[in-house]
This record gives structure tokens, C-alpha cells and sequence, in this order.
């Protein structure tokens, strides 16, 4: 009598039933093991994506800050700051006989000459691929019809008791007017000479009033036929960042401060 380790089917048998628990096995491992790396990849998902996020937030506060410095500089070099550019002016500062053609409009990247990715229009970019805006202000303290900040001369002749710059930047838009913030406990500055604006990664879909009291408006005309958000008024919000549902805020926000201004251009000889 063939004993059953003696039987060739019963081996066959056997051996396939072992290979199908083999495989059976070796399936459910692969499971779990794509199971825990889904798992894995997932909660690293987040991190990597709010760390690339806050080096493009860090990326473009050095950018504004750079920005800063430069329009200092031209403002020791040519006696006044330089008007925004637009759509339409390949880069360059737009100025008019008294002023500029708009207050708000981008960074003349290439007045000063600053490096960085321009898009289609030659706008300087910021780490989201949006140009970014720039505002001066559009005071006239001797009321002689030109703009005390853009005009060269006009801050000498005006005199630094005198100047008056009215660029705001409040800390909500909650009761803020065209003009002026809701209050002095809101108000971050009242007197700024220029503002800087990155709208953030959410530049193509901003809707928090916050967000919207920076950007009121739309320019185009330069050669890519795009509409860019601008300023509309004088007002500025900056507050910390936020993703909650109907107060999202993301912009980042610097401006020249006055002080700081004045000394430089005293120092430099520009202002008595």
C-alpha cells in the first residue's frame, strides 16, 4: 500500500495547496504593507506641503524686504521714489509731469533694477508666481500740484516738518473707510510714503474682506491681455495668517516706514 507521501498526485496535491497559502500569505502581506505606506505618505503629505508653503512665505518676505531697500536707494540717487509700473510700461516706473499714471500699481522691477522671474508683462513675481503690487502715495503738502513723493525736489521743497504722506495700514478691515482705519487701536501706521503687497498663495481666489480691502480693483493693458487685482484706496490690511472658513488671509504686507525714511534721506543729504 502506497502510503500518502508516497502518492504522486497526493504530493502535486500537496504542494499546490501549500503555494496557494504561499501566495494567499504573500498577497495579504503586500496589502498591509501598501496599507501602512498609504498611511505613512499621508500624514507626511501635510508637513511637506506646510513646509513648502512657509518657504515661499519666507522666500517673499525677503524678497519685499529687499524691495524696500532698493526703493530707499533710488530715493538717495534721484531725490524721490519711483512711481509704480504698469501693464503696460515693460517693467519701468510710470510717471507723469506731476505724478504717476496710477498710484497703485507693481514694482518697477526694472527701474531698479532688481533680479527675479518676471512674467509676460515684466512684472516681478513673488514665490507663487503673482506680480508684485506697489503703492506710493499721492500727497501734495504745498498743494502745487505735484506729488511730493515722485517728484524730484518736491520732499526738499515740501520740508520734512511738512510732508504728510497718507498711505494706512490697519490690523482689520472691520470699520475702516476709504480713507482712514476703524481706530488708533487698529491702525499699524497712518503715514506711509509706499506699500508692498504679495497676495499670497490664494492670489487667484481671495475672499475674505480682509483680503479684498488690499486688492479693490483691476488693471490691464499690457501685452499678455491679462487683468491684474490692484489697490483701490489708501487703506492696508495686515494681520497674522489665517485658513479659517471666511477669514482666510494670506497676504503679506510691508510698507516704508516714515521714520526710517526721513533719517535715511537726512543722512544721505536729500532732506535738510
Amino acid at each position: 500500500m502506497l502510503s500518502r507521501t508516497g502518492n504522486p498526485c497526493f504530493q502535486a496535491s500537496g504542494a499546490g495547496a501549500a503555494l496557494a497559502r504561499m501566495r494567499g500569505f504573500s498577497l495579504l502581506e503586500l496589502a498591509i504593507v501598501l496599507l501602512v505606506v498609504g498611511l505613512l505618505l499621508g500624514g507626511l503629505a501635510a508637513p511637506l506641503s506646510t513646509r513648502v508653503e512657509q518657504q515661499r512665505v519666507d522666500s517673499t518676505s525677503l524678497q519685499l524686504a529687499d524691495i524696500r531697500a532698493a526703493l530707499t536707494g533710488y530715493a538717495l540717487a534721484n531725490d524721490a521714489l519711483p512711481c509704480p509700473a504698469t501693464p503696460a510700461s515693460n517693467g519701468r516706473a510710470s510717471p507723469t509731469a506731476t505724478g504717476c499714471t496710477s498710484q497703485h500699481g507693481f514694482v518697477p522691477a526694472v527701474t531698479l533694477a532688481l533680479p527675479g522671474a518676471r512674467n509676460e508683462d515684466q512684472l516681478l513675481l513673488d514665490a507663487w508666481g503673482d506680480p508684485i503690487r506697489y503703492s506710493v502715495t499721492n500727497s501734495d503738502a504745498d498743494a502745487d500740484g505735484n506729488w511730493d513723493f515722485v517728484r524730484p525736489g518736491e520732499m526738499r521743497n515740501v520740508t520734512v516738518a511738512t510732508l504728510a504722506p497718507n498711505l494706512r495700514v490697519c490690523t482689520t478691515a472691520a470699520g475702516s473707510t476709504a480713507t482712514s482705519c476703524a481706530s488708533n487701536a487698529t491702525t499699524v501706521v497712518s503715514t506711509a510714503p509706499a506699500v508692498l503687497l504679495s497676495m499670497g498663495g490664494d492670489w487667484a481666489n481671495f475672499t475674505s474682506t480682509d483680503e479684498q480691502e488690499n486688492v479693490g480693483t483691476t488693471v490691464g493693458g499690457g501685452p499678455s491681455g491679462r487683468n491684474y487685482a490692484i489697490a483701490s484706496d489708501i487703506v492696508f490690511v495686515t494681520r497674522a495668517r489665517s485658513e479659517a472658513p471666511g477669514g482666510e488671509f494670506d497676504d503679506i504686507v510691508t510698507w516704508v516706514s516714515p521714520s526710517a525714511f526721513y533719517g535715511q534721506l537726512v543722512a544721505g543729504g536729500r532732506l535738510p
